[in-house]
């Protein structure tokens, strides 16, 4: 299974279309086991029509989104060691995160954090600006 989150509409649009767009944003993951926790309850109705692509999200379900998101991005952090080799820093609740999503980082997690914290930043952009945000679950990368 593939899980998309994105600020638009991304079915329509060509794969060329969609990488020279810098106001295109998306975050997506594979194992569905893993997100199990983050909205399956959430989700109910809609995961009844599995696969589906470019369903637009309520207001409501945005905030919920953002919310399941953020506690699961704390949960991660809160069993990280610090780490040394940084590749990627996000700023998340005001603090400054280093990431190391490869292998030789200390923190499996890492990429997790990145994920969430992508998809974190889709449901407050799109809260910000009023618009939806847009679910996908497909069994492929599509």
């Amino acid at each position: 299974m593939q899980i998309n989150i994105h600020n638009t509409t991304k079915s329509d649009k060509t794969i060329d279309e969609w990488t020279k767009n810098d106001n295109y944003r998306g975050s997506s993951w594979k194992n569905f086991a893993f997100a199990e926790g983050l909205a399956l309850d959430l989700f109910k109705e809609k995961l009844s029509k599995v696969p589906f692509k470019d369903d637009p999200l309520s207001r409501e379900e945005t905030e919920k989104l953002k919310i399941i998101l953020e506690n699961k991005i704390k949960e991660l952090l809160s069993t990280r060691e610090p780490e040394p080799n940084v590749r990627t820093k996000i700023n998340f609740l005001g603090q400054i995160i280093g990431l190391n999503g490869s292998p030789f980082g200390k923190n499996d997690q890492d990429n997790w954090i990145n994920d969430f914290f992508r998809a974190y930043k889709i449901c407050e952009e799109c809260l910000q600006e009023d618009k939806p945000v847009y679910l996908s679950i497909s069994k492929d990368d599509n």
